[in-house]
């Protein structure tokens, strides 16, 4: 591409020359046919003058004479011209030539500058899109595996289920391993999950399973199938005979630990992991070696906490208890940049309930959007009193949802804050609707709002998302930052995240920094800002900076 350009650049640079030639050419083409036209001319002018000679009876040596002297006149006439016409040309040509390279000479330079800025420019943005893929490859390397067994993880096997079509999962759980860690210590605790690891693996391989480790003594079986029950029932009751009893010999150690499970399935294509994870729940409940999803389980389990907490979160909204928590974040000099608004609902004691606990209820008693309107009232109007920033949490389904939305804008004019607001977006959020959600952000961008990209590096972590929603902030998600000081794949990765966010010029805020020796490291590596209960925990008041 960059040859093709220069080669361009010369043929630019020599068409004025390239002009020239033809305008010599064509010059002396012209002075000959007009010199050849006066030779012409001149010959018959002469050969009129000889036949009055003749008439005249002139005698023969004068007319010779006479007509020598005439070829003459006009050989020397026609060489005058001629010299004369060319030098003529010459001198203008050249001095075409002159004129037309000084003139432009400074606009060719100029366009050859601006070609190679912009050779320069896109060289060095495929050298970023060459890093970031490369970023993006090795972020996905260590997003997907699990340290300790090699087996993919949760965010695996999430990703998975979403790729099949008709998934079936296993999960089975290992009895007291809290115990077993506790009392034998965490090097034969790693030891237990490696030899489950192998020996599910095995199993795997030859029943054509994935293997998945999704929790600290939890593990998964996956894979695409049609629906059969008895098959499924054989696979449970092959791991219960596998593990039931087991004794694991540890080799560097006297010990020796006998393993248990527990195990629950489901063979329902929607809500695979939810259903399973149902499944094994009751299995342990009732302390049997393995149960398969079944809606009874859905009804006794979930719809009673989900009467209990719609009733609850009811009587909250009409006894106005649901109120915004702030958590400062700082700056690298400790300063307070801006507040994080958390959902809270007081209870009867005037305990603040996390959001952990009510805001999904809320999405399926359809009160979601009066909590969210609630706290973005509250919110922006304490910190209108105020010159710092507040940060609000907002769903892609807020973005897309014109009551929510409109309702956002409104009360942005309304408190005249916009510039004081950074939208977070929850990156592990699905976004069916990226148009929808772009619209919203270019439309509160306009307003002065920025827009921050929450829990970064789990989940989705897609970068043409990154690069079309165009944030100021990633928050980099806890899960990481909590080990940074003892985690060099959690240091790897955090890095990663932060070159690429700083060649695009995005600021870093580190969340979950829950201890001085964390701190160390963020601020190590170059974050721009911090959250955390180290730091600062939540509170219904503003803190002071």
């Amino acid at each position: 591409m960059k040859d093709k350009h220069k080669n361009i650049s010369r043929w630019v640079m020599y068409s004025p020359f390239l002009l020239m030639a033809v305008v010599i050419v064509f010059i002396a083409i012209a002075n000959l046919t007009y010199n050849y036209y006066e030779y012409h001319r001149n010959i018959n002018f002469q050969t009129e003058h000889i036949n009055q000679f003749f008439v005249q009876k002139v005698d023969t040596e004068l007319l010779n004479n006479a007509i020598n002297e005439q070829y003459k006149n006009i050989i020397v006439n026609t060489q005058n011209r001629t010299i004369y016409g060319i030098s003529t040309m010459m001198i203008a040509v050249l001095i075409s030539a002159l004129f037309i390279y000084f003139i432009f000479r400074k606009i060719i330079n100029r366009a050859l500058m601006f070609q190679k800025e912009l050779l320069d420019e896109q060289e060095k943005m495929e050298k970023i899109s060459r890093e970031l893929r490369d970023a993006n490859e090795h972020l996905s390397s260590q997003l997907y595996i699990d340290n300790l067994t090699r087996l993919g993880n949760r965010q695996a096997l999430e990703r998975d289920i979403a790729l099949i079509r008709e998934p079936k999962l296993i999960l089975l759980d290992i009895d007291s391993f809290k115990d077993i860690n506790e009392f034998f210590g965490a090097g034969i605790g790693d030891f237990v999950l490696r030899e489950t690891a192998q020996l599910l693996t095995r199993f795997g391989e030859e029943e054509n399973l994935t293997i998945y480790r999704i929790g600290a003594d939890e593990f998964a079986l996956l894979e695409d199938g049609p629906l059969d029950v008895e098959r499924y029932e054989a696979l449970a009751s092959a791991l219960v005979d596998e593990f039931k009893g087991k004794v694991l010999e540890v080799p560097f150690s006297k010990h020796h630990v006998e393993l248990n499970v527990a195990i629950g399935f489901s063979l329902d294509n929607e809500d695979v992991f939810e259903k399973a994870s149902m499944a094994l729940e009751e299995a342990k409940k009732r302390e049997i070696d393995y149960l398969c999803y079944f809606r009874k389980i859905e009804r006794t389990t979930q719809y009673a906490d989900q009467i209990k907490w719609s009733h609850f979160i009811k009587e909250s909204i009409e006894n106005d208890m649901v109120v915004p928590y702030y958590q400062p974040i700082f700056d690298k000099e400790n300063h307070i940049v801006k507040y994080e608004c958390l959902a809270r609902i007081l209870n009867d004691k005037e305990e603040a309930i996390p959001p952990g606990l009510f805001l999904s209820i809320s999405k399926k008693v359809k009160k979601y959007a009066t909590l969210e309107k609630i706290l973005i009232d509250k919110s922006f109007k304490e910190i209108a009193k105020t010159d710092k920033l507040i940060s609000v949490n907002l769903l892609a389904r807020d973005m897309s949802d014109s009551n929510i939305s409109n309702f956002v804008v409104q009360k942005l004019k309304e408190y005249n804050i916009a510039k004081q607001v950074v939208f977070e977006i929850l990156e592990d959020e699905s976004i069916e609707s990226l148009d929808r959600v772009a619209i919203f952000i270019d439309r509160v961008k306009r307003m002065g709002c920025q827009i921050a990209i929450d829990d970064f590096g789990t989940g989705y972590s897609n970068f043409s998302y990154l690069l079309k929603l165009k944030p100021d902030y990633i928050k980099i998600d806890g899960s990481l930052i909590k080990n940074l000081d003892k985690d060099a794949n959690s240091v790897a990765i955090v890095s990663a995240i932060i070159t690429f966010a700083s060649k695009l010029g995005i600021k870093t805020i580190a969340e979950y920094v829950h201890s001085a020796s964390v701190h160390d490291v963020c601020m190590a590596l170059g974050i721009d800002e911090f959250q955390g209960f180290y730091l600062a925990e939540p509170s219904a008041r503003l803190r002071e900076a």
